[in-house]
């Protein structure tokens, strides 16, 4: 068996379709910048012509010296007529190639430009059929041609779901089973992105519904890990094999489970003859789809699977020497999965894998409390220890049945760290007492000291249950838990809070959470989920707090202090108070607006976008705002303490809002302990709250604001090639800050230049306030006209979820998709395409 602790937190795959989105996000962004207007940008009339005047007036200026004429994009007259808005674009086309010789018109319309597209691909992406069969009547474009992206043109008009266009490269001879930079046939690509109508006419078209990606990868399940059902459904019609693998051994029914659709997972199991013994096929890391349904908590899903299932399928192992139940264990997603699991037939919390560990060391190495105490209550021995050993246990269970073929030993190996506590001795029929590792120690190694805590209390308990002995034990050297009598001033106290909340709270603010229609989650915290929901017809963001747990800080503190802050705001500028739910403890919820695009730092680090320069001023400027109202014209002034780009939100029109109050403080309260501790992310932390050098005040805020004005300048995180502590240290120990250039320039103007290192001024006393950053960007951004309906600004960077959740997205819209591919040249905002950054800023290596 493999080392449980070196498992890493992603499989192959999820990097490798990390990677694919990341390239098609590159292809997306460069494509947009070529179909953009460019005509205040050093265009001669002729160019400005081709794009946007009408037929007479290009024919009036294009003539035999000019019509070969490049833009400082290498854009020729081709590649602009296919960008123009015009609706004498196919006109001005065939014009053009009557002017030109056969020869320089074929060499034209297969050129490329500095992004690597050609006319057609530009085409494609504006979504204008009239000038693609105007292309294609000249017979001098070659319909395979991918560019130096290597993305052919069907492929395209697959990614943006296109039918008709597919319907007319496919009838003049483009080949349906060609492939692009990932080995994705267009089926694949129309599969990935969701269009179901491509889907169809592609398998109309006689597609191969079998062919496998880079690494064997099927359209089946790309469908089925993106929950697509109706695509499903056509691919199973389409004679796809549900049973076919990937290189990592996963079918169909692995991404089903993983996926969470039941729907899907259904369809599968109806669909596969000898269902009971296909569902225990394994992957390369010997997971069943009932360990991946458990390890992401889906119940209904397991349920799902159990019910066509052998009775043995609860106790297999993985190579990482976890059943089924201490995947829901390791997963922690699920309380009643790990509930139902308990109860099961045939299942045992205290089976130790082939390397001791038991769930409850699950539990207790990944910090999960409210499972390690369910575990406690229901049978859990938490003295069975684990054996630290390395992944060539394998060798030594030649004969039991188990054993795994030898490219999954070879690919433990290579994932096992060679840091990793456990994994420097070795398995033996004779275990050393060093080697034995309890859940205590797990839990302790990974600084969960609540769970540390819990397991302390429950192994000092007596048979009896005497009262005392479950906070002491006279000879142990263990140190006693709070005494129930400080539990209950602690919970008296909190109780006290609520009742002063919820008087004071005004009526329209007290809700209750059955008036809102719950949809996805959209995020999560310690705190608990984010959800997007309806409530009265208008969509909302709700903040949903887990129930309190054993040993668990009390989170009722955050929750008034968040409750009692946003119900004094009201800004367009700060996201908008709905209400709250402070009836019951387990409905502890706070509902805000909700804002359609995400954060500023899912927009820049996690979709790549690039930003206008008139947009980015637009975001800085409203962040600015909300904090000048914040510090000076709240009813009672706020510190927000966490300012960073997690915590900007965009709106569709483009308005930006700061929210998240989990951190924040009135400036007027009196408790020391809350203006001198270590609140929000290290990354954007101003100095003085890092080095916790006492008291500080609303000007950490500004510094904060610094960085982000940088960040949103740069589309870089700062410090990004440190961790956030680290970051955090340089900037605090060595006064180090993210680079700036010497002179203004397109992407820092000089007021920005200027004001950025005030804001970051190592004393906090030079830095301005508010007050005086509004007036410097305020100017700017009125002299500035920020085109919302322009691709490259907000208004077009809704997921491609969002937009069908609301109405049917327009044909010429490109689908939105992740960040950069490797083998594609990065420049500028994509460089930090090269670098993986987590939610909370951290950047791992490879």
């Amino acid at each position: 068996m493999g080392n449980y602790k070196s498992r890493p937190l992603t499989s192959c795959s999820d990097e490798l379709k990390k990677k694919i989105s990341e390239g098609y996000s590159v292809v997306r962004s460069r494509l947009s910048d070529d179909v953009r207007s460019r005509s205040n940008l050093g265009w001669i009339d002729v160019q400005i012509a081709a794009f946007e005047k009408s037929l007479e007036e290009f024919q009036q200026l294009v003539n035999t010296e000019n019509a070969d004429s490049k833009s400082a994009q290498h854009l020729n007259l081709y590649h602009i007529i296919c960008a123009g808005h015009a609706d004498s674009q196919p006109e001005k086309l065939l014009h053009l190639i009557q002017l030109l010789p056969t020869d320089s018109s074929k060499f034209l319309i297969s050129s490329q430009s500095a992004n690597g597209f050609t006319p057609l691909h530009i085409a494609i992406y504006r979504g204008d059929p009239a000038i693609l069969k105007a292309l294609i009547s000249s017979e001098l474009v070659d319909l395979d041609q991918s560019g130096r992206h290597l993305l052919p043109p069907l492929h395209l008009a697959a990614m943006i779901g296109d039918s008709e266009m597919l319907t007319v490269l496919l009838a003049a001879g483009a080949n349906i089973h060609v492939v692009d930079f990932v080995h994705f046939t267009a089926l694949h690509c129309a599969t990935y992105f969701g269009q179901e109508s491509a889907v169809r006419t592609l398998l109309a078209a006689n597609a191969n519904a079998n062919l496998g990606g880079a690494v064997n990868d099927r359209p089946i399940h790309l469908a089925a890990a993106k929950g697509l059902s109706v695509i499903t459904k056509l691919m199973l019609e389409a004679q796809a094999d549900p049973l076919l693998a990937d290189d990592e051994g996963n079918q169909a029914l692995h991404y089903a489970a993983k996926s969470g659709s039941l729907t899907i997972l259904s369809m599968l199991i109806r669909h596969v003859k000898g269902i009971n013994d296909r569902i225990c096929s394994r992957n390369l890391y010997g997971d069943t789809a009932l360990h991946l349904s458990c390890y992401n908590g889906r119940l209904d899903i397991v349920k799902a699977i159990l019910e066509c299932s052998p009775t043995n399928i609860v106790n297999m192992e993985n190579v990482f020497s976890e059943t089924p139940l201490h995947a829901a264990c390791t997963g922690g997603k699920s309380l009643e999965l790990v509930s139902f699991l308990m109860k099961y037939p045939g299942v045992d919390p205290n089976y130790q894998g082939q390397d001791g560990h038991t769930a409850l060391h699950s539990a207790c190495y990944h910090g999960h409390l409210r499972i390690v105490q369910y575990l406690l209550e229901n049978g859990a021995d938490q003295s069975l220890a684990s054996r630290a050993y390395e992944g060539g246990s394998l060798r030594q269970q030649a004969g039991t049945g188990s054993t795994r073929p030898s490219k999954v030993a070879s690919a433990i190996m290579a994932l096992n760290r060679s840091d990793t506590p456990s994994s420097n001795a070795s398995y033996n029929s004779t275990v050393s007492l060093d080697d034995q590792q309890t859940p205590v120690i797990w839990a302790y190694e990974r600084g969960h000291d609540a769970i540390v805590a819990l397991l302390k209390h429950y192994a000092s308990r007596t048979v009896e249950g005497d009262v005392c002995s479950e906070y002491s034990s006279g000879e142990s050297s263990y140190t006693p838990l709070p005494s129930p009598m400080g539990r209950l001033t602690s919970l008296t106290r909190d109780k006290a809070e609520l009742l002063q909340l919820r008087s004071a709270l005004p009526a329209p603010f007290h809700l209750c959470l059955a008036e809102i229609e719950f949809q996805e989650s959209i995020g999560s915290g310690s705190f608990g989920k984010v959800y997007k929901g309806t409530y009265r017809g208008k969509l909302v963001a709700v903040k949903r707090y887990r129930a309190m747990a054993f040993g668990c800080k009390s989170e009722t503190d955050m929750l008034c202090r968040e409750v009692s802050i946003l119900s004094r705001l009201a800004h367009p500028n700060v996201v908008a108070f709905v209400g709250t739910s402070l009836d019951d403890p387990s409905q502890f919820a706070i509902i805000t607006e909700f804002v359609e695009n995400g954060s500023l730092f899912r927009l820049l680090h996690e979709e790549k976008r690039v930003l206008d320069p008139a947009f980015r001023l637009r975001i800085s400027l409203d962040v600015a705002r909300g904090m000048r109202y914040l510090h000076e014209s709240a009813a009672k002034p706020v510190i927000h303490r966490d300012l960073n780009s997690h915590n900007i939100l965009i709106h569709s029109n483009g308005r930006s809002v700061v929210a998240d109050f989990g951190e924040s403080r009135f400036a007027c309260q009196r408790e020391d302990e809350n203006l001198t501790k270590q609140p929000g992310n290290l990354r954007w932390m101003a100095p003085e709250v890092f080095s916790q050098s006492g008291k500080y005040d609303r000007k950490v805020d500004v510094f904060s604001f610094a960085l982000v004005l940088w960040e949103i300048h740069t589309a870089e995180l700062p410090f990004s090639h440190l961790k956030p502590a680290a970051a955090a240290a340089e900037m605090t120990y060595k006064r180090g800050r993210p680079t700036l250039p010497n002179q203004p320039t397109v992407q820092f103007p000089a007021h920005i230049l200027s004001l950025i290192p005030q804001a970051w001024h190592p004393e906090y006393q030079m830095r301005p306030d508010f007050v005086e950053i509004v007036p410097l960007l305020e100017p700017h951004v009125e002299s500035t006209h920020t085109d919302m309906n322009a691709p490259s600004t907000v208004s077009q960077l809704k997921s491609q979820w969002e937009q069908l959740s609301v109405a049917p997205p327009p044909t010429s819209k490109f689908p939105p998709i992740l960040s950069a591919l490797h083998g594609i040249a990065a420049t500028g905002t994509v460089e930090e395409l090269r670098q993986r950054i987590d939610n909370n800023g951290y950047v791992i290596n490879k």
